[in-house]
């Protein structure tokens, strides 16, 4: 397995482990919020809709792409654009619960009762886990833009497959142009070496002809003519 396909499933499967992580935090902030009767902080939903999001697309998209191979869920476009807004949420939920810890003028140790010192703690816990989510994504989805701007520049345009039949593993194209396979399946430069050699023949002519061959005729110019024939008897 290349090593890109590798990197995609240990990321996939360790934002879904904080996206777990996530959605116990806020889910467990929200519910003793209520119990205390304390606002609830914007961290705690944002960190279960993160989650939520998270934990059903993400083992879905690993799923379907090895039982099936073309699916719409698969293709580098569609993974680069959802996986970005992905690592959007976990950056947005990490930030806001910072905030929310940033705060707390006092230490969670201080606060009463116990359930209380328990969301103080949570808010931080929230906060690291938002960013451990984040980072692993963003460094994923960069580094296969970069592969795909790089095979691009050679003419290999791959973003509408998917990373196992994109062909990374043979690493990058060699550059076409001169010197190089052209779409006609010559080597550019020998051609209009030919060409230079013999100008009757245009480069890529089909059918070509051979080298030396006279010109062929062109439309409207005289026609040749026959030699005159001698009066005196040939021997």
């Amino acid at each position: 397995m290349y090593w890109l396909s590798i990197f995609r499933i240990a990321v996939l499967a360790w934002s879904s482990f904080c996206a777990i992580i996530l959605l116990g935090l806020g889910a467990h902030f929200l519910a003793s919020a209520d119990t205390l009767r304390i606002p609830t902080a914007a961290w705690s939903g944002l960190a279960v809709a993160t989650a939520v999001l998270s934990l059903i697309t993400m083992p879905t998209m690993v799923i379907i792409d090895i039982l099936r191979t073309g699916a719409f869920t698969s293709l580098i476009v569609v993974e680069l654009a959802w996986l970005g807004f992905l690592g959007i949420l976990f950056l947005a939920t990490g930030a806001a619960a910072a905030q929310n810890a940033a705060g707390f003028w006092v230490e969670c140790s201080t606060w009463t009762p116990a359930l209380a010192r328990n969301i103080c703690g949570e808010t931080s816990a929230g906060a690291a886990f938002g960013f451990l989510g984040w980072l692993p994504l963003w460094a994923y989805a960069a580094t296969l833009l970069t592969l795909l701007i790089l095979h691009a520049n050679r003419g290999h345009y791959v973003w509408k497959t998917s990373v196992k039949e994109a062909g990374f593993e043979g690493g990058i194209p060699p550059a076409g142009g001169a010197g190089g396979p052209s779409p006609y399946g010559t080597d550019v430069k020998a051609a209009y070496e030919a060409a230079s050699l013999n100008p009757a023949q245009a480069p890529y002519a089909y059918p070509p002809t051979a080298q030396g061959s006279p010109a062929p005729p062109m439309y409207g110019s005289p026609a040749a003519q026959p030699a005159p024939l001698s009066p005196y008897p040939q021997v």
